[in-house]
């Protein structure tokens, strides 16, 4: 099978609000899109648009979610200005992002939304209720509107129908990623889509694979291997799976060790882009 790689950049139009953990009152948020949240805001924006293709009909989530994992494979998004991505890497010294420090990284992109529930018993906050959403704003500190971006992998089914530009705006032009989708977080909206040829990327076989070398950061979850040694942290990474419309995130997905994105290996590697957006050592 082969596959196309091409680089994909949105702008953000609300708060990007992607759920992380909690600490005290505050929902903290990632610093970038995992690509299992792609794969969630695109078959949402195909099932929605009438999206339809042999073996599979129009609005039916679960195969078109399918046939999306099947076709289409998504690297992490991050933050990006200038042509530079703010991924994560574990310095030896401190977690950065691009050339910022954690610090100027969340000075810069960060802010957070602050919200109560009433009491109508006494028309004032509910005791308990106070939260705070962490986001990555829309604008940075300096007023520039913020841009995400990121590797979008299409096979040969998949290439000729969303491959070309005009295609992939008509279809998946505007997407909402992410938490808090009700009060209208995460709006991106395309700025461009292009073919890029990527030297250490495989795009021939069953899953796109992508060579790591020593003392370059992982761009994505990956899966432990006992015989990799690591620079960097590791994270359970369980996901959530909608299986009834009236039961949202019932269900968990099989929990996994992982290295967060940043790690570092010790020694080249190669990885695998699996179906789930984690990364695998092969």
């Amino acid at each position: 099978m082969a596959w196309t790689m091409y680089a994909a950049t949105y702008e953000l139009r609300s708060p990007l609000h992607i759920g992380y953990h909690k600490v005290g009152n505050v929902q903290r948020t990632r610093y970038y899109i995992p690509a299992r949240n792609l794969w969630g805001a695109v078959t949402e924006a195909l099932t929605r648009r009438g999206f339809s293709i042999n073996g599979v009909a129009q609005g039916n989530y679960q195969q078109i979610g399918d046939w999306v994992k099947t076709h289409c494979t998504f690297g992490y998004w991050f933050v990006c200005e200038n042509q530079q991505f703010f991924a994560p890497c574990y310095a030896k010294d401190s977690l950065k992002y691009g050339n910022l420090t954690a610090a100027e990284f969340e000075r810069r992109y960060l802010d957070a939304h602050v919200t109560t529930a009433l009491d109508p018993a006494t028309t004032s906050a509910k005791e308990g209720s106070l939260h705070e959403v962490e986001f990555i704003a829309p604008y940075n500190r300096d007023g520039m509107q913020t841009r995400v971006g990121g590797w979008v992998f299409l096979d040969e089914i998949a290439s000729p129908l969303l491959g070309e530009e005009s295609n992939w705006r008509d279809w998946l032009g505007d997407l909402q990623v992410g938490g808090e989708r009700r009060y209208g977080f995460g709006m991106l909206r395309l700025v461009k889509m292009e073919p890029v040829n990527e030297s250490q990327t495989d795009q021939t076989g069953k899953r796109p694979r992508q060579s790591v070398p020593k003392d370059t950061p992982l761009l994505a979850h990956t899966m432990i291997a006992p015989h990799i040694q690591m620079r960097g942290q590791i994270e359970p990474l369980v996901g959530r799976i909608t299986s009834q419309s009236h039961a949202f995130g019932s269900d968990l997905t099989p929990g996994m060790i992982c290295w967060t994105p940043g790690s570092v290996p010790m020694d080249n590697v190669q990885v695998q882009f699996e179906p789930e957006g984690h990364w695998r050592v092969v």
